[in-house]
């Protein structure tokens, strides 16, 4: 008979061996969990990284519009005339120097009365002001600042330009490389050639506002009705991008088709029938250490980061705060901004940022095809005098209050793989976008949606 130690020493094996099967089994287990995909790969496949790009600063942040001043009359360069990208390309690969602080109430200033000025859909932070021009921070000592609008114009056969910072109510002046005789003759006397515009508030009413003055066209306008086949974003790219272990991440499908993916912290929501992802990455600590980085960079780096470019994405509008920094990039489509989708939301890629954490990322799951299908159809709209004479009709419209007038589109969804970009005029009055209707038969203003 086997002894009882024999006994014991084999119980003793057969445990250790149980063990460490076990042990390999827990090791090697992956839970039927519904993943984000059914191969549950754990990197992002390169066919979603073959269209992905990072993109320039100067391809992110562009003037939304560029008035050429003669005298006390204004002409616009239309976004789609060559001028305009080359005017712009030629201005952001020039040297700048000697920085000039001006002491005045007025922008441009008084004998500055010839030359163009570029208008940004908000105001650009100092750093990125540098990294547009490429300006070494030891070479150009520049105040900090964030900057408004510029204005090209010459003098003594140099081209200077002065920067406007309203907040701070300071101008910056440069000298520029540009060539000055280029400049006059291909661009500021070319003035009739481009479209006629006029200031919302007479030149007068400017003055206690350093004259940032709201522009709008004399005449009716033309723009496009365009037609576009979209392509589906995938979901699979996002969750690999955004979540640190992308294997962890669950799929929830709900009844109303507004599905959820989570790794138990961060989240992304599909909303609008997975027309549109809202991410979150909550932080949970109270108070957080305030980022040197600003917004504007920092949302920049972060989309570039996962090359979530997809079509024209223009800087929008930024602001700042104690508990939040947040950043808009708005859609583009065939030079104009689209503002509206369905009458509802927005085509834009919007960051927020609490302490040095981004927390919130919202943006379409679609992008549009590169060229419009062929049916295009010209409408024609009427001039933005007639948008202000009409908005003016309405009670309690203070002019003061209106910052922009432009056309834009509002995206129309026809099918699940087919939209539509329909132009109107769209003003951003009490610190939010509006859009401005009016009677078909009368051509009045209806009111604001």
């Amino acid at each position: 008979m086997m002894s009882y130690e024999h006994i014991k020493t084999t119980i003793l094996i057969v445990m250790i061996g149980i063990s460490i099967i076990l042990t390999w089994q827990l090791y090697t287990f992956q839970p039927e969990i519904a993943l984000l995909d059914d191969t549950g790969s754990r990197y992002i496949p390169d066919s979603m990284n073959e269209e992905r790009e990072e993109r320039k600063v100067s391809e992110v942040i562009m003037p939304e519009q560029m008035i050429v001043h003669r005298n006390q009359e204004y002409a616009m360069i239309p976004k789609d005339a060559v001028e305009f990208k080359q005017l712009y390309e030629k201005l952001m690969t020039a040297n700048l120097y000697e920085v000039n602080m001006l002491s005045t109430d007025h922008f441009p200033t008084q004998h500055a009365n010839r030359g163009i000025e570029f208008i940004f859909p908000d105001s650009i932070p100092v750093s990125m002001f540098q990294q547009l021009f490429g300006l070494n921070e030891d070479e150009v000592v520049m105040p900090s600042m964030e900057i408004d609008r510029l204005f090209l114009y010459v003098d003594n056969d140099q081209v200077q330009m002065q920067i406007l910072s309203s907040e701070e109510e300071r101008l910056v002046e440069f000298e520029t490389s540009l060539s000055f005789r280029e400049f006059q003759d291909e661009y500021v006397d070319k003035f009739d050639e481009f479209i006629k515009v006029s200031t919302v508030l007479a030149d007068s009413d400017y003055s206690d506002r350093l004259n940032e003055k709201v522009y709008v066209p004399t005449e009716p306008v033309m723009a496009e009705r365009l037609s576009y086949a979209t392509t589906e974003l995938s979901a699979e790219y996002y969750k690999q991008s955004l979540f640190t272990d992308p294997n962890s991440v669950k799929f929830y499908q709900q009844t109303d088709g507004e599905d959820s993916y989570t790794d138990g912290n961060r989240i992304i929501m599909m909303q609008n029938n997975g027309l549109f992802m809202e991410y979150f990455n909550p932080v949970f600590i109270e108070t957080q250490e305030r980022s040197t980085r600003h917004i504007v960079l920092s949302s920049y780096e972060f989309i570039n980061g996962h090359g979530g470019w997809t079509n024209d994405y223009l800087l929008s509008s930024w602001n700042t705060s104690d508990i939040r920094d947040e950043a808009t990039y708005r859609m583009h489509v065939n030079g104009l901004p689209v503002i509206a989708f369905d009458g509802q939301g927005d085509m834009v890629l919007h960051i927020s940022r609490s302490g040095t954490q981004i927390v919130n990322y919202t943006r379409p799951l679609f992008e549009l095809d590169p060229f419009p299908i062929d049916a295009r159809e010209q409408i024609e709209l009427p001039s933005g005098e007639e948008v202000i004479e009409q908005l003016k009709k309405q009670e309690f419209f203070e002019e003061t209050r209106l910052t922009k007038v432009t056309v834009g589109y509002e995206m129309v969804t026809r099918s699940a793989s087919f939209v539509t970009v329909e132009p109107h005029w769209f003003i951003y009055y009490g610190n939010r976008w509006q859009k401005v209707t009016f009677d078909k038969e009368e051509g009045d203003a209806n009111g604001l949606e």
